[in-house]
């Protein structure tokens, strides 16, 4: 996968990408005289991506072809959009998009172009408010409009839904509520209930899918901490809860040595530890955070192991205590 630097772009990529998880969004949000003319169980993704590069920051998109009762194939076509609010030019850049894909598709031999169904997931903080048509970005007399091309896309507007109305499966399910609700400040009191819709699935699945939750929780909620997620998974998964965050804790630690040999050992060490032990704890004091860098890179690795179980700062004051005394 291509290196995505926005992480409601990567955790989108990442989890609609399972075929069966974009057919449970297309059947669940797609009006039924639509989903109704689909396949189930063929849905297939096209490679490669449609959007403008100076737009990524704001847009992310799926390809998938489908197969429709009538015996042909088509395309749905999920443009998701992170921004805070809607464009309003949404429907010109889907008409763009589309129109490569058709390009794409005239370059097999064909007697006519494949339909394509625009979809767009949209999770911004504000409702949406952008019509749904090409239509509505004419300005032209009223007598000329039935002669103009016109299209309308579907639009899955997560503000406009209520929890109890997203029934999806399960990996669906908790993406749509986390997408929904990553910037809410009351996320943390959330996160049991969205983490334990993944309790009937088998251990190995739920285990692969929360590092993928996870790293999106550490990337992209402001208002959550590693202290929350661990806390919620062991209200959620009482027995499996901790073995759940440790496993993370590994992966976590893995990735970041990673970080700390790119930006430099002792220096990256010591700026990872601290965003770290911030997303854990909260902000850091200036003491603290001086003595933090002050630690060798072996015992910024430790550091590293240690602070998942720390449940507050005083434990992070007592562990450097600890190994200042030792030296």
């Amino acid at each position: 996968m291509q290196e995505m630097t926005n992480p409601h772009d990567r955790f989108f990529k990442e989890v609609f990408s399972r075929p069966e998880v974009a057919e449970d969004f297309v059947f669940h949000f797609l009006p039924s005289h639509v989903a109704g003319l689909l396949e189930p169980g063929a849905f297939a993704l096209s490679k490669g991506s449609f959007v403008d590069g100076n737009l990524k920051e704001y847009f992310s998109d799926l390809l998938y072809q489908v197969d429709f009762k009538e015996g042909v194939q088509g395309f749905v076509y999920i443009l998701f959009e992170h921004k805070s609010y809607p464009a309003p030019d949404i429907a010109f850049q889907l008409l763009r998009y589309m129109t490569r894909i058709w390009e794409q598709a005239s370059k097999q031999p064909a007697v006519s172009l494949p339909v394509v169904i625009p979809v767009v997931l949209y999770h911004g903080s504000v409702k949406w408010s952008v019509p749904l048509n090409f239509a509505s970005l004419y300005r032209a007399p009223e007598s000329l409009r039935d002669g103009l091309w016109d299209f309308a896309y579907h639009l899955c507007d997560l503000s406009a839904y209520a929890d109890e109305e997203i029934k999806l499966g399960a990996i669906a399910q908790v993406a749509l509520l986390l997408l929904k609700h990553v910037h809410s400040p009351d996320l943390a009191q959330r996160l049991k209930d969205i983490f334990g819709l993944l309790a009937a699935m088998n251990q190995q699945t739920a285990l692969r899918f929360l590092e993928t939750v996870l790293r999106y929780l550490d990337t992209a909620a402001e208002t959550v901490t590693m202290d929350d997620c661990q806390k919620a998974l062991e209200a959620a998964f009482p027995e499996r809860g901790e073995m759940f965050m440790s496993r993370w804790a590994e992966q976590l630690v893995k990735e970041h040595h990673q970080e700390w040999l790119a930006e430099g050992l002792q220096a990256g060490a010591s700026a990872v530890t601290i965003r770290m032990l911030t997303r854990k704890l909260g902000g850091l004091d200036p003491a603290t955070e001086e003595r933090v860098r002050r630690l060798s890179f072996e015992e910024l690795a430790r550091l590293g192991e240690d602070l998942l179980d720390f449940r507050d700062k005083a434990a992070l004051t007592e562990w450097l205590d600890r190994v200042e005394k030792a030296r």
